[in-house]
């Protein structure tokens, strides 16, 4: 053990912040900010740029972007040469749309510090928002000459090439990637729209085989239901009381309409009940797909997976913009409520889910594969991870709400 002295000598406030730290890292963003609240709270450490750094970037974590904004100029201003606070500074305002301040963080975070790989990538993203497309690539480039595994950097250089019509250094940025990491949904999302904008239209649509991969599946109701709409009634009961929905959270792709944390944290009765029936229904669509290592969805069937289970309540002229789920195997939603109005539009389709159009330009003329699949209460769309999706607003009454799970395959 440590000597009476030394364990004297030591600094709670460092213990504390250690702690804090493992904490940010597993994900624990709530408990991290308790700790490195009650540091600044003690007055000695308010000065110490490294707790209001970290600090700001629990707050980001926990959804409170101005206090985060307020806590990382704190950090920047108490230690000017501070090139990470300058970097998570400049990431939360990006994220709420400031993208020129944002700019000037990033861009003070590589001065500070050349070698940041991380820094450049953000630097990168900001350019891309700002429309600067030559210097966003610079930076994309630069930060890739850093640290070849950088996925953000792959990622937003691929998807710029592709937005600007150089077809050939989007299928190149996809493939270096992949070949790092065979399952980068990102990567795989952006190679099946520039396969079929300018490559091999074939493959593309292989990719993006949305009549084999997208499944429609009716949920059967779990016993204690006698039947399916006194079970959906139920689940949305659960998902109004659910203590995390909060209205268009600002890190997250909802517009027009609230959203849940991840349900399966503290789940309530018609939750969990909601889980085995959802897990039956991806274990029979798990038993229907052929393992094929030429075809990356089926290259890695798991065995085993982790669910996550996020619900949304949409409004009228609510939508969720087109997006992809990195790191998980297979997405979907189940519809627990869809207002009649909605399931009458069948001209618009409004509230419809919409496979394939990404979410950034295409080049003029661009043909690519796309599909819609009308919501129906009780069944569950399920489909590959990489599929490009988003909801087509709505018009009209009455809420429609939607689970979204996502399966992450565990070793």
């Amino acid at each position: 053990g440590m000597s009476r002295r030394a364990r004297r000598t030591r600094d709670p406030g460092a213990d504390t912040l250690a702690r804090a730290l493992a904490h940010l890292k597993a994900g624990r963003a709530g408990r991290a900010d308790q700790l490195l609240s009650k540091l600044m709270a003690q007055g000695g450490a308010a000065a110490n740029p490294t707790v209001l750094h970290y600090a700001g970037v629990a707050r980001y974590r926990c959804g409170r972007f101005d206090e985060a904004t307020t806590l990382l100029r704190a950090a920047t201003t108490a230690a000017p040469d501070y090139a990470e606070a300058h970097n998570s500074l400049g990431v939360v305002l990006l994220e709420t749309g400031s993208a020129a301040a944002a700019r000037a963080a990033f861009e003070r975070a590589v001065a500070l510090k050349p070698g940041y790989a991380n820094a450049c990538t953000n630097l990168g993203n900001a350019l891309r928002a700002e429309g600067a497309g030559d210097e966003a690539i610079a930076a994309y480039r630069k930060a890739l000459a850093l640290d070849p595994r950088d996925c953000q950097a792959h990622d937003g250089l691929a998807r710029l090439c592709l937005s600007r019509g150089d077809t050939a250094a989007a299928l190149d940025a996809c493939r270096t990637y992949l070949a790092l990491d065979p399952f980068r949904q990102n990567a795989l999302a952006t190679l099946a729209l520039a396969e079929q904008v300018g490559g091999d239209r074939e493959a593309g649509r292989r990719l993006y085989d949305f009549a084999r991969f997208v499944r429609r599946v009716p949920l059967r109701p779990p016993p204690d239901y006698a039947r399916l709409d006194a079970f959906n009634e139920a689940l949305a009961e659960a998902v109004r009381a659910a203590p995390s929905l909060t209205w268009e959270p600002l890190d997250r792709v909802t517009r027009g309409g609230a959203v849940t944390g991840d349900l399966l944290r503290a789940p309530s009765r018609p939750i969990r009940a909601f889980e085995r029936a959802l897990r039956a229904a991806i274990d029979g669509y798990r038993k229907t797909l052929a393992r094929d290592a030429e075809v990356p969805f089926l290259a890695r069937v798991p065995a085993r997976y982790r669910l996550t289970l996020i619900a949304s309540i949409l409004k009228a002229g609510g939508r969720h913009p087109p997006h992809v789920h990195e790191g998980a195997w297979l997405s979907g939603v189940y519809y627990v409520a869809v207002p009649e109005r909605l399931a009458a539009d069948r001209e618009g389709h409004g509230g419809w889910l919409e496979f394939g159009r990404p979410d950034h330009a295409l080049p003029e003329g661009s043909d690519v594969r796309r599909a819609i699949h009308e919501p129906r209460a009780g069944t569950a769309l399920l489909f590959p991870s990489y599929f490009y999706h988003g909801t087509l607003p709505f018009a009209g009454a009455g809420e429609r709400i939607g689970i979204a799970f996502d399966a992450y395959p565990e070793p």
